[in-house]
């Protein structure tokens, strides 16, 4: 006999606060990266921006409490990569991990909702 181990269903409501909160904070990023004098933090703020609208807009397809960890930890995965590719000055880092932020935000998580959704007929 084996046992299924099911994490707790996040409220609709929960996820759609999650998307507006981390798309207003992305705002607002993107709106403060001009104080800095400094590129790298620019870049660094402009990307943190990046992070909070891929993980809102992943909130928004995500009905467990285990993905929302796995969209947080993905997120500080994202903080800590952007932050090394930017401050460093290393842009190939950068521009792999905006493609690959906005793959899985936009792409990869939408079809597998919808693909776990699809039941077939036997």
């Amino acid at each position: 006999m084996t046992v299924e181990r099911v994490s707790p269903k996040v409220p609709k409501p929960l996820a759609v606060f999650i998307f507006l909160l981390f798309w207003a904070i992305a705002i607002v990023a993107w709106c403060i990266a001009n104080v800095s004098n400094i590129p790298e933090v620019q870049a660094l703020i402009v990307d943190l921006g990046l992070i909070f609208a891929f993980a809102g807009f992943a909130a928004l397809f995500v009905e467990t409490r285990r993905g929302f960890v796995a969209i947080l930890v993905f997120s500080l995965l994202g903080v800590a990569l952007f932050a090394a590719g930017d401050l460093l000055r290393i842009q190939l880092l950068v521009y792999f991990v905006r493609i690959l932020g906005s793959a899985v935000a936009f792409v990869i998580v939408p079809t597998n909702v919808l693909i776990s959704k699809l039941r077939i007929l036997t």
